[in-house]
């Protein structure tokens, strides 16, 4: 149909939120290496309108709330150079171990996102 396929905005907002967590705290490798994993609990996705192939996207992500093992994030798509969004989401991740029990958020992490 020369549209992007629906699935992939999840696939943007993950991109997008990797890129965040790499600017705003670490990269996600090295949070999985001290043992805390970030799973999907909840995502959401509002499409206002297609995009093509071949457009160029830009995505924001911003942390929106969080809590002792929670943490939801907000996103919205646009097309480059244009002012209004084509898509908006939020994405809900819970922190857990290695065994999949939940876990607090790490303190730096919590500490960061109250300044």
């Amino acid at each position: 149909m020369g549209l992007a396929y629906h699935v992939n905005y999840l696939e943007y907002f993950e991109l997008a939120r990797s890129d965040w967590f790499r600017q705003f705290w670490r990269p996600y490798r090295e949070i999985e290496d001290e043992g805390y994993c970030l799973v999907v609990t909840e995502a959401h996705i509002h499409y206002l309108r297609p995009a093509s192939y071949d457009d160029l996207l830009r995505i924001e992500v911003r942390p929106e709330e969080w809590g002792q093992t929670r943490i939801t994030f907000s996103y919205t798509v646009r097309q480059e150079n244009e002012t209004e969004p084509i898509c908006t989401g939020r994405t809900v991740h819970c922190f857990i171990d290695r065994n999949g029990k939940a876990i607090h958020m790490p303190a730096e992490l919590q500490r960061r996102l109250a300044e």
